[in-house]
């Protein structure tokens, strides 16, 4: 059976929406590893204690899957579940539940321990997994692969500021989103919304590193791609499925 089940009720704040009034894909991140957080820290494995080890968590990729988007104002329920793992990857899920108990946020993601010295990936500690009672799988769960969309292009430079660093000292995974969608037309924002996001982490953004955002968006499909790079080097790839708000 899957692991242990975490839930907690959320009121969702302005400074969390944009100016639909709605929640942004990066701040539902943000309470979603804060739940997860907030779990860990209950089962004894916060933090704190990961730190001890000299190992962080990091995330490699998330799947979402939106029926709407939380508004302003409004109070959901968020949940967390570590579902399995095998010897290096974990997968945990994510949902966001309105107040009729229906689940209108959808997320699944994959973890992995990294080394904080070295920078690389660490095999998992049974220390600091078996109190999720997450089942001990062979494999994982392979997310969807991600693909280019042609469309109508845009671009956006970003230098990587101090406080976009978080605690694994490189840059927050919830600041990739901002930088993928702040690169999509403000028409676009405005009247649709993202119903599935696929979005892939390769390589760590550092400190001080300036970072290139670029889209491909399909008006037809209402599809786009997604790709953040340093340089010459793809950091992160997304894809994102739109529809009417």
């Amino acid at each position: 059976m899957p692991g242990k089940k975490y839930e907690e009720k959320h009121l969702v704040t302005y400074y969390e929406g944009d100016q639909t009034g709605t929640m942004t894909i990066s701040m539902m991140i943000n309470v979603m590893i804060l739940i997860s957080d907030n779990q860990s820290q209950a089962l004894g494995v916060g933090p704190e204690v990961v730190d001890q080890t000299g190992l962080g968590w990091v995330i490699t990729q998330y799947t979402m899957n939106i029926t709407r988007l939380p508004r302003v104002g409004e109070e959901v329920l968020v949940g967390t579940q570590a579902v399995n793992n095998n010897d290096y990857f974990c997968q945990r899920d994510f949902w966001i539940k309105d107040q009729t108990g229906k689940v209108i946020v959808k997320t699944t993601s994959i973890f992995v321990l990294m080394d904080r010295t070295t920078r690389r990936m660490h095999k998992l500690l049974p220390e600091l997994i078996e109190s999720y009672e997450s089942d001990k799988v062979k494999r994982i769960i392979r997310l969807p692969k991600l693909s280019d969309v042609e469309g109508t292009e845009n671009s956006q430079d970003y230098a990587v500021r101090y406080f976009d660093i978080d605690t694994n000292h490189h840059v927050n995974n919830a600041k990739y989103f901002e930088w993928v969608f702040n690169t999509v037309d403000e028409e676009v924002l405005n009247n649709y919304f993202p119903t599935m996001v696929n979005i892939r982490y390769h390589v760590e953004i550092q400190p001080h590193q300036m970072v290139h955002s670029a889209v491909s968006f399909d008006q037809k499909s209402l599809k786009s791609s997604h790709k953040i790079s340093v340089g010459n080097t793809l950091c992160c790839e997304a894809n994102v499925e739109w529809s009417h708000r």
